[in-house]
């Protein structure tokens, strides 16, 4: 018995109005998924995984993150080497307050105020 999953595809013909295909096609895009992916899982029986777009990212704040990590990396080898915990801590410091500033930045005007876990709100 032939494995659906390495079977090669094939179309099947399915007669529709234009309003369900329409109701289908714009149920399909809300839950991020295919046409065929939604008629597929509603005939299995199987849940869908919505596929949803990343929203846009900055190009600035991905520099400024990608920056931040790389500290970060230097401080895990840094630790790793053993080096003195201070210096560690101080730099740690360092990279908290400037991700408060940059959450802060890129907080966007509706958003709930996040907690920056220093206590001060």
């Amino acid at each position: 018995m032939p494995d659906d999953a390495v079977d090669n595809p094939i179309w099947i013909k399915l007669r529709a109005s234009s309003a369900e295909r329409a109701r289908w096609q714009a149920l399909a895009v809300a839950r991020g998924v295919s046409l065929s992916e939604l008629i597929r899982s509603r005939l299995d029986g199987t849940r869908l995984r919505s596929r949803r777009e990343a929203p846009p990212v900055a190009p600035d704040l991905l520099r400024e993150l990608a920056r931040i990590g790389n500290n970060l990396n230097q401080l895990a080898r840094a630790a790793n080497r053993r080096e003195p915990v201070t210096a560690l801590l101080a730099r740690l410091i360092e990279i908290d307050r400037e991700l408060a500033l940059l959450r802060a930045a890129h907080q966007r005007p509706d958003a709930p105020l996040a907690d920056s876990g220093d206590g001060i709100g």
